[in-house]
């Protein structure tokens, strides 16, 4: 769960600093007069967009892969116990 924790810090850095630059790179190209400068800042502003749709899907599929990992490792303990009741011991011993 730490890594979690570093990536959503280091993913909200990225996106406050996309979104920072997007806005004054609009404003700088406004005025001074550069329509380059505000097709650049529009951009950075969909890459911050961009950045949180994938952030959301990321962790989405994080939590699926746990839910899995979790399941498989309560599969295992019913085949174990299965094994050991076959076996004529107690499950769990």
């Amino acid at each position: 769960m730490k890594s979690r924790r570093t990536w959503r810090l280091v993913l909200g850095v990225g996106f406050v600093i996309l979104l920072a630059d997007g806005a004054a790179a609009i404003w700088l190209g406004q005025v001074s007069g550069r329509r380059g400068l505000v097709v650049v800042g529009l951009l950075l502003l969909v890459a911050a967009a961009v950045l949180v749709v994938l952030y959301r899907r990321w962790m989405a599929d994080l939590d699926e892969v746990e839910a899995l990992r979790r399941e498989v490792h309560r599969e295992i303990a019913r085949l174990r116990d299965a094994v050991d009741e076959a076996a004529g011991r107690r499950p769990g011993d």
